[in-house]
């Protein structure tokens, strides 16, 4: 075979167009062979949906065909770390508590997709680790806040294939307008938003499922139920039209801490008088609207099962579901909302079912949502030396292990939540307490262990509660924890040490914080921490060090996470070092206040409800933002 400098020349110039062409997401299989026991995995993540208040009646395609017995595993003590959308979904993202990602709010100075990407934080999450493992990904729907017409353009790295929604436009259901790996942003006309995530969730799916020789892992991320949310304020969410007369008359549930009658709460949440017909009137109304809007979700999900079914790779396909913190109605005083640490904004579903997992199993152990990436990790396959090392979270898939030694060796019944600045109350306070939303950060701490439970929260006005969960699931009595050598202030006494030591935990400290402050002593044989539980902690025998620890506190309330402002610390602990709050793995973003401005952009505004009739994205019109819509 003859070999000449031409056709040297020409392979040279046929090089960048074989790479383009391979660097396609649809070419990924021809150098990622499909390993034999690796599964597909779709991921549904909600926006803002409840566990607490019965939602998952509204959604039947979940409850019969992911978590009823026979079908999968649940997560009955499943928590978001932060009860707001952005921190919450970037935790999940990342594996690591919210003080570590410093992704503390939606907007500046505390967060926001910019200051994701700005830190760093992109180069280095989630769907990086699933290409190492060989899987295309892809995602579509709501990703974060302030991803949206200024930033467009910027494509989320790391997935092969993105579609988002875009702000400000996310939250106006009938306004759907989405970017396609960074294209001009495209406009649904006539079009009721969760229709159109239905039809681009099938479409993918169908697509992917075509291609046999590769796994991949496709996450859909609907923004129903969320409220409403336009240029002329909060409303319930808006369902397609074909909704909109289901569940007449359902009301909010009518709970013992609904618009309770005495209230014994810190902060501004102490001071609100009791709900006004209007308010509960508007506590009613979201809470109909939400279960409508969940009609539109529960058809998405049974679609998309449908198609895999068809597919014939529905039993080679794991199925995830979760919502990215829970929501109130009406309860502890607030006609709607998210954001206080108590079970209704933080307990929230969390199913898996697929093959390797147990049909019909559960565990009371908690979980939240730093432990879904390094489980989703597990679940493909990635060896561990691959693992980021700053993960926080834990491996999920040891609770279904036989061969488990987990409760033993791991402090399994904690669950940390955090919160920083404002809370989101949706539906009109007075203006008194309406001021004092600014007073919303807190630490907090629960134990679900073995016959007990408890909620403890220390918030920045310097105000403490404790709540036995058990005795009280509503969450209304606190105890008292003033008197000194008492079961209650024992109790505190414990559980403040450990928020010294889960406010700024990091990876192993995350995990076992019981650890950090009972070390194994250095004249023992074991390795094992000495303590996993706090009923072994409540021994006398640790009165003195848990005395001798300062109390959790905050210098003031911020709007964003500040080190300084909330020591002091658990000993040993040095918050200006490159180790604490993971600085080493994000870059420094702490004192940026502004990013994008959301701005400069005409408005689309079209008029009437959409969805009387659910079509597929083949027969949806469409048409691209004009230059003044993009604000070019």
């Amino acid at each position: 075979m003859k070999f000449s400098i031409y056709t040297l020349l020409s392979c040279i110039a046929a090089f960048p167009l074989l790479v383009t062409a391979l660097g396609r997401p649809e070419n990924f299989q021809h150098y990622f062979p499909r390993s034999k026991t690796q599964p597909n995995i779709l991921f549904f993540l909600t926006d803002d949906q409840d566990i607490e208040l019965g939602s998952l009646e509204y959604t039947k395609a979940v409850v019969e065909r992911i978590q009823k017995p026979g079908m999968g595993f649940t997560f009955e003590n499943h928590y978001a770390t932060v009860a707001l959308c952005c921190p919450s979904r970037v935790a999940l993202l990342r594996g690591q508590h919210a003080h570590n990602t410093n992704i503390t709010h939606v907007a500046a100075p505390g967060g926001g997709y910019d200051k994701f990407r700005l830190s760093g934080e992109d180069n280095d999450y989630l769907p990086h680790w699933l290409r190492k493992a060989g899987y295309h990904s892809e995602y579509i729907g709501k990703l974060m806040n302030h991803y949206g017409i200024p930033n467009f353009n910027i494509t989320p790295k790391g997935w092969d294939h993105f579609d988002g929604l875009l702000d400000p436009y996310t939250y106006i259901y009938n306004t759907p307008v989405f970017s396609a790996n960074g294209q001009r942003p495209i406009l649904y006309e006539k079009q009721q938003q969760t229709d159109v995530m239905r039809a681009k969730a099938v479409d993918r799916l169908q697509k992917l499922t075509a291609n046999s020789t590769q796994p991949w892992f496709l996450q859909v991320a609907p923004v129903a139920p969320h409220q409403e949310f336009n240029s002329s304020g909060q409303f319930p969410p808006v369902p397609a039209t074909r909704h909109q007369n289901l569940y007449p008359g359902l009301k909010a549930p009518r709970t013992p801490n609904f618009n309770p009658a005495t209230q014994k709460k810190p902060s501004w949440i102490g001071r609100l008088p009791l709900m006004s017909d209007a308010q509960i009137a508007f506590a009613d109304d979201t809470y109909r609207r939400r279960a409508q809007a969940l009609k539109g979700i529960d058809e998405l999900i049974a679609d998309c099962l449908s198609t895999l079914e068809a597919s014939g790779q529905l039993s080679n396909t794991i199925i995830i579901f979760s919502s990215d913190h829970g929501y109130h109605t009406g309860n502890h005083r607030i006609p709607a909302g998210k954001s206080l640490p108590y079970k209704e904004d933080t307990h929230v579903p969390f199913f898996i079912s697929g093959p390797g997992i147990p049909a019909g199993g559960s565990t009371e152990y908690p979980s939240n949502h730093v432990d879904i990436a390094p489980t989703i990790l597990s679940l493909v396959g990635l060896p561990k030396s691959q693992w980021p090392p700053f993960l926080d979270g834990r491996d999920l898939s040891q609770y279904w292990s036989p061969s488990s030694t987990h409760v033993e060796t791991d402090a399994h019944e904690i669950i940390q939540i955090e919160y920083w600045g404002a809370a989101s109350v949706e539906g009109a306070l007075t203006p008194r307490p309406l001021l004092g939303i600014l007073q919303n950060s807190y630490k907090t701490v629960r134990i679900v262990g073995e016959g007990y439970a408890y909620l403890y929260s220390h918030w920045c006005t310097h105000e403490t509660e404790l709540y036995d969960t058990i005795a009280d699931p509503y969450e209304l009595s606190p105890l008292d924890i003033s008197v000194n050598g008492s079961e209650a202030a024992r109790i505190a006494g414990r559980l403040n040490g450990l928020l010294l030591t889960t406010k700024a935990c990091a990876q192993d400290s995350c995990r076992n914080p019981w650890a950090f402050l009972h070390p194994p002593s250095p004249n023992s044989n074991s390795s094992l921490p000495t303590i996993t539980t706090l009923s072994q902690a409540l021994s006398p025998a640790h009165d003195v060090l848990y005395t001798s620890l300062p109390p959790v506190t905050f210098g003031r309330c911020m709007q964003y996470q500040d080190a300084i402002n909330e020591a002091p610390y658990a000993p040993g602990f040095d918050e200006s070092s490159k180790e604490a709050f993971a600085r080493e793995w994000r870059g420094a973003t702490d004192n940026i206040t502004k990013f994008q401005v959301d701005g400069g952009f005409q408005m689309v505004r079209p008029s009437g409800w959409w969805g009387r009739e659910y079509v597929g994205l083949s027969r949806m019109e469409v048409r691209e933002l004009t230059d003044g819509e993009v604000g070019w």
